[in-house]
């Protein structure tokens, strides 16, 4: 995720257009990796939910490090931590 991220950010800037992210945690893990195995593919969803969440809060930094004067951010999630994390964020970047 981190890298289509960075990808989608970059193709942003360089065109000038609005990016809209939706992050989402993934509440449906244990789902997730029963459909892969079944249809032999590689799990979509992070081994342990600490992976999870750092990837989860390292992605919702880089959208409010990248976010510009025109952006908009609306960021939900039931994590406590990642709230507190992001209302850092966004007070450390002037959002």
């Amino acid at each position: 995720m981190r890298q289509l991220l960075t990808d989608e950010i970059a193709a942003s800037q360089a065109l000038g257009f609005n990016l809209g992210v939706k992050l989402v945690r993934g509440a449906y893990m244990n789902e997730e990796r029963a459909i892969a195995a079944e249809e032999g593919i590689e799990s979509p969803v992070w081994d342990t939910i600490d992976l999870t969440h750092s990837s989860y809060n390292d992605c919702m930094k880089m959208v409010l490090d990248n976010i510009d004067d025109n952006g908009m951010i609306l960021i939900g999630s039931h994590n406590k931590e990642s709230i507190e994390k992001a209302k850092a964020l966004i007070v450390e970047n002037g959002i």
